[in-house]
């Protein structure tokens, strides 16, 4: 039987929506690393200066930590681990080779996202969830309870994995002033050449500083992103989008215990990483980002299930076809905002890079939003995909 690719009868709007709304918080988030040296900036780490000033800035600053950062990329990567699991089962059905299928999608998306992090911006997720994709394989045939367990168990992996590094890197900068000069050096050749430089030059630097540690980070990312990719594959099993009218009575469990707990551990996070303990702040840093770890999947559960009960009145849904179109173009629309922010904020664009403020960079990110939500409605009334998804398509399906 042949395999075709999944057609917009078959799409389950709900998903799309969710991914929209993923993709314009991930935006907000990635603001601070288009427009700010967060890469090499480290000695804010000692010192608990958040590269913010004036009070609109800190207001701005303060709700971004407490409602997006940590929260949005967890979204984004349970939607992949579901989307894993529509795109096996599909296959399933044709009685074709999911593992064959999946394994030239997988190696698409690392395609792009090595082109992307080399090229573009080194912020890029796509070559992690490329690889931690992969590792999906080896669960499609196990029961949902064994998947929730393996899911759960390397999020806490990767939180004492975090804890671990954060400390020991907070520790050694504490400790070791050449590092925190040499740290300081690149933090200020950063700001010159990233605000100022051709594109070659700005090229170099980031090979050099920045997608070096990007591969290493990998190390750090890859059973996070794994784990949450497991709890949508787990969701997925569970026919929790599937059949969302039955699966209600369990949507509002998930709604009202990750309301408590996710945003519980977010004002924990917030009070941490604003130094509310008074503790040397590399310590107080890096408590935050273990807390966040756990917190951040936990208020995106809270975000998915308020979306999803909220999507049972049908006229909402029809109200929010703009973002579902936004959402399925969400490749397309995500390298766009790399190539869109980089040209404002590097030195062979607008050279706004280290002079735009917290609140500055949302504003940015919203007229970003907006264009490319009216893009994607012109666009798929012409065509059935976004571009980068149409090629994903031909790759994964052609002979």
């Amino acid at each position: 039987m042949k395999a075709n690719p999944i057609s917009n009868t078959e799409r389950i709007i709900t998903i799309d929506i969710i991914r929209g709304i993923a993709l314009m918080a991930i935006l907000i988030a990635n603001m601070v690393a288009f427009k700010a040296p967060v890469f090499q900036e480290a000695n804010f780490v000692l010192e608990g200066k958040l590269l913010v000033e004036g009070t609109l800035n800190q207001i701005a600053d303060y709700l971004l930590h407490l409602f997006i950062h940590g929260k949005f990329y967890p979204m984004f990567s349970l939607l992949f681990g579901l989307g894993f699991f529509l795109f096996y089962a599909r296959l399933k059905q044709k009685e074709l080779n999911g593992n064959r299928y999946f394994t030239r999608r997988a190696l698409f998306l690392l395609l792009i996202g090595i082109l992307h992090v080399t090229f573009l911006w080194s912020g890029d997720i796509l070559h992690t969830y490329a690889i931690a994709g992969l590792f999906l394989m080896f669960f499609i045939n196990r029961s949902p309870k064994v998947i929730l367990i393996w899911a759960i168990s390397l999020v806490f992996v990767s939180m004492v994995i975090m804890f671990l590094s954060l400390l020991g890197y907070g520790a050694l900068m504490q400790f070791e002033s050449e590092l925190q000069v040499t740290r300081q050096q690149l933090f200020e050749q950063a700001m010159i050449i990233l605000s100022n430089g051709t594109y070659a030059e700005i090229l170099e630097f980031r090979l050099i500083n920045e997608v070096s540690l990007m591969i290493l980070n990998l190390i750090f990312t890859l059973p996070n992103v794994l784990g949450l990719f497991l709890i949508g594959l787990y969701m997925g099993k569970k026919g929790m989008f599937h059949n969302v009218e039955g699966s209600v009575p369990h949507w509002k469990k998930i709604r009202l215990h990750s309301f408590w707990s996710g945003g519980l551990l977010a004002v924990v996070f917030v009070f941490l990483l604003y130094n509310g303990l008074n503790t040397p702040y590399w310590l107080s840093y890096t408590l935050a980002y273990t807390v966040n770890i756990i917190g951040g999947p936990l208020l995106m559960l809270w975000y998915v299930s308020s979306i999803v009960l909220a999507l049972q009145n049908k006229d909402r849904i029809k109200r929010l076809m703009p973002i579902a179109s936004y959402g399925r173009m969400a490749l397309s629309n995500y390298i766009a905002q790399s190539i869109i922010c980089v040209f404002i904020f590097y030195g062979f664009g607008f050279g706004l890079f280290g002079s735009v403020g917290v609140a500055g960079g949302i504003g940015i990110a919203v007229v970003i939003i907006i264009f490319q939500v009216l893009v994607s409605q012109y666009w798929l009334k012409k065509y059935k995909q976004g571009p980068l998804e149409a090629l994903w398509r031909k790759w994964t399906y052609s002979k």
